[in-house]
């Protein structure tokens, strides 16, 4: 399979996912998922080393089966892809993927470790912040807003130039609201307004302060 049919593969997969993934606070996830995976498949795809090739096909193969929508065995070989070849990216890969399908399934804290296991020891760096993403909307699934909070902050604080910031910042500013600190929540808003002015996010933070004040 090639880059061009890999990429093709996953956008189907995550089509088929989305529409479980409505709400305003999962829309960064699903960012996430979707162009972290093309992006990090372009890597792999252009590893030459045996065992990042080989870890390639496994995981390539786990896509496949998913869009067959044989789940079970698409499951079987994210593990085996873990567990054969846990230190390539493609493990890492697998690991996003695992803890993605875990959190469906309400099953946080095991999807929590591996994410902080990713979030410790995931190659290329470009995984990191997708396994921290991925923390914060473990949280919110739970309702469990300060946590929610922090992650949120340490992901500002470690990845200020992601292209996920803006989202983070809205959805931290939801979080403060929903924890009834609302002087929080109108700070991180005019925050978005002046750091990322003229975008779309800026305009829903102002309509927010305005439906706040």
């Amino acid at each position: 399979m090639n880059f061009v049919a890999y990429k093709k593969l996953i956008i189907e997969i995550i089509s088929k996912v989305i529409f479980s993934l409505g709400n305003k606070v999962r829309i960064f996830t699903v960012t996430a998922l979707t162009i972290g995976l093309i992006f990090i498949g372009a890597f792999i795809y252009f590893k030459s080393n045996e065992s990042n090739k080989m870890s390639s096909n496994k995981l390539s193969e786990a896509y496949t089966s998913f869009a067959r929508g044989d789940i079970r065995s698409g499951f079987t070989l994210i593990d085996e892809t873990i567990a054969r070849f846990p230190k390539t990216t493609a493990a890492y890969q697998a690991r996003l993927i695992k803890a993605d399908i875990l959190i469906e399934m309400q099953k946080h804290e095991e999807a929590l470790r591996i994410l902080e296991e990713t979030l410790n020891n995931g190659k290329p760096k470009t995984i990191k912040p997708l396994a921290s993403s991925r923390i914060i909307y473990v949280y919110d699934s739970k309702k469990n807003y300060p946590k929610a909070i922090f992650a949120s902050n340490e992901f500002i604080k470690k990845y200020p130039d992601h292209f996920l910031i803006k989202d983070i910042y809205l959805n931290l500013a939801e979080y403060y609201l929903l924890s009834g600190s609302k002087n929080d929540a109108v700070r991180v808003f005019n925050e978005i307004v002046v750091k990322f002015s003229n975008t779309q996010e800026a305009k829903k933070a102002q309509s927010r302060l305005n439906n706040i004040k």
